[in-house]
């Protein structure tokens, strides 16, 4: 495995926990408040369009840390050839 992949796995991994773990009382009440998060949205895109990661209004710094560790190493998988997003389920 190379370094970079292992990097980017590794800070995926960490923020993972951050939110979904460690901070679990935090992010519970953050995705339970509706004006958090658009009645369209989602977690990773909780206004459509808008990439909504430490920007104004966006004060949950772990979520922003994970968004952004999350999309390098969807990025970075795409470019080497280890994921396909048209090969998931949901885009069939």
């Amino acid at each position: 495995m190379s370094s970079e992949l292992k990097e980017r796995i590794q800070e995926f991994l960490d923020c993972f926990e951050l939110v979904f773990d460690i901070d679990w009382d935090f992010t519970k009440s953050r995705i339970l408040d509706e004006d958090f998060i658009s009645e369209e949205g989602t977690f990773i895109e909780p206004v459509r369009g808008e990439f909504f990661t430490g920007g104004k209004g966006d004060n949950w710094g772990n979520r922003s840390s994970l968004l952004a560790a999350y999309r390098e190493l969807k990025a970075f998988a795409i470019s080497e050839g280890l994921y396909d997003p048209d090969d998931a389920p949901w885009s069939r």
